[in-house]
């Protein structure tokens, strides 16, 4: 399983062009809206979900948007999804909680785990991600994304992800 250090050769290695910047631990959403970063790019919410069938999903979306996960299951061909669990992340991507981004796939050499991107991201040209470890940032275009996805043969998948309703309970915030 590579690392941070590992994983930031590789970008350079493959010429997929990035921004890095190394900050505090952050291991939630409420904690990395505090960060100032001088990279520019789309915060993103990233959640590794599991349903019954024994099928995960890393899915994107905004910082801010809270999803109904009924309506994912839906959209993703399940009946139910839950939150994988903290052990399962490591088995799977190799890192910690706090730690996941679609950077992380570079340790799915299995390919176990399906990326979801959320189509409200579309119109979005930089994404900022934790580059396998939440204490740094990395900044990288919609090209180089796509290309490092490429690399790493998990294309993404762009769905319609539906949010809660303002009166739904709110799902916890993960990065």
């Amino acid at each position: 399983m590579l690392g941070k250090d590992e994983l930031l050769n590789l970008l350079e290695q493959r010429e997929i062009p990035f921004f890095c910047e190394e900050h505090d631990s952050v291991l939630n959403m409420a904690e990395s809206e505090k960060l100032t970063l001088s990279l520019e790019g789309a915060r993103c919410k990233n959640l590794l979900l599991q349903d019954k069938r024994g099928r995960y999903f890393l899915v994107v979306t905004a910082a801010t948007k809270s999803l109904d996960l009924s309506a994912v299951a839906e959209a993703l061909g399940s009946k139910r999804l839950s939150f994988a669990s903290a052990d399962k992340l490591f088995e799977l991507l190799g890192i910690r909680t706090g730690s996941l981004s679609p950077l992380a796939l570079v340790n799915d050499d299995a390919r176990c785990v399906r990326l979801v991107i959320d189509s409200g991201l579309a119109r979005e040209s930089t994404f900022l991600f934790h580059p396998l470890e939440n204490n740094a940032s990395v900044s990288l275009s919609r090209a180089a994304l796509d290309d490092f996805l490429a690399s790493v043969d998990h294309p993404a998948d762009w769905l319609d992800l539906a949010a809660l309703s303002a009166d739904a309970p709110r799902i916890r915030d993960e990065v």
